[in-house]
């Protein structure tokens, strides 16, 4: 199962391991750990499909994949700590897509001496209640925790068009497919956690999957090297400021997730 993430460059679309709403989507899916495996079929682990193209890849690991199947979720990258309270891990994950470079990581952006560890592996926060605020802060926990760059805000008035993007590809049975389509505005940059198994792995698997990809080895980073990294590279883009999460739960019960960055 992958993750997916689109990013938006100028005016092209790409399928990659993630999206992004600049004008360029592609999606990528974030890889999951053992334990449990976030891949369709029931394969362990999920992994975010990388920029640049909005493929959905099927190999276990890759988050932008829908599943066909329910499995445990283990930690990302062999860590349980990115699975929430050890629930089973769904299949597939979303992927992002962004049509800009990734920005670099760096600088202090979080409260207090922040020690950067792109590696890390984080125990979701606790559920304040509301989904959508659960995605922001999560997001946020690895950027402000691990990469030491501010925190995102939470933009309200997207949350209808990512819910309505997460249904729709859940429909497609294709990540990316409302981004890629333009079924509504925002959209910005895009990651996606398709058919997993519950609401609390999205948060607690598939964000890890997607922050385990790292940083890219070259910039730009584009083909195989997003696939590889653009949901990482969506989630740590410097220009981004605000992200709107959306969720959809099919009648099978599989979640489909998207994330919308914005600059």
């Amino acid at each position: 199962m992958r993750l997916f993430s689109v990013r938006l460059l100028a005016v092209t679309l790409g399928f990659a391991f993630g999206c992004s709403s600049s004008d360029d989507a592609s999606h990528a899916g974030p890889t999951a750990g053992s334990g449990g495996s976030a891949s369709a079929g029931g394969q362990s682990g999920a992994s975010p499909e990388s920029a640049g193209s909005a493929t959905m890849a099927g190999a276990a690991g890759k988050p932008d994949q829908p599943s066909g199947g329910n499995t445990s979720a283990g930690s990302t990258g062999g860590s349980a700590g990115a699975s929430s309270g050890g629930a089973s891990a769904g299949a597939g994950g979303g992927g992002r897509s962004n049509g800009g470079a990734p920005g670099s990581i760096g600088g202090s952006g979080g409260a207090g001496a922040c020690v950067q560890n792109l590696a890390c592996k984080l125990s979701p926060p606790p559920s304040t209640g509301d989904l959508h605020q659960d995605c922001v802060d999560r997001i946020n926990q690895f950027l402000t925790q691990c990469a030491c760059l501010p925190a995102l805000t939470r933009r309200k008035d997207g949350e209808a068009c990512a819910d309505q993007m997460a249904e729709y590809d859940a429909s497609k049975n294709t990540a990316h497919a409302g981004f890629t389509d333009k079924i509504c505005q925002p959209s910005g940059s895009q990651n996606e956690c398709p058919g997993y198994s519950s609401n609390a792995q999205v948060i607690g698997l598939c964000m890890q999957q997607m922050w385990d990809e790292g940083p890219p080895p070259t910039n730009p980073c584009n083909g195989s090297c997003y696939e590889e990294h653009g949901h990482f590279i969506n989630m740590t883009d410097k220009d981004v400021t605000k992200v709107s999460c959306g969720f959809y739960t099919t009648a099978s019960g599989k979640v489909w997730a998207a994330q919308n960055f914005f600059r």
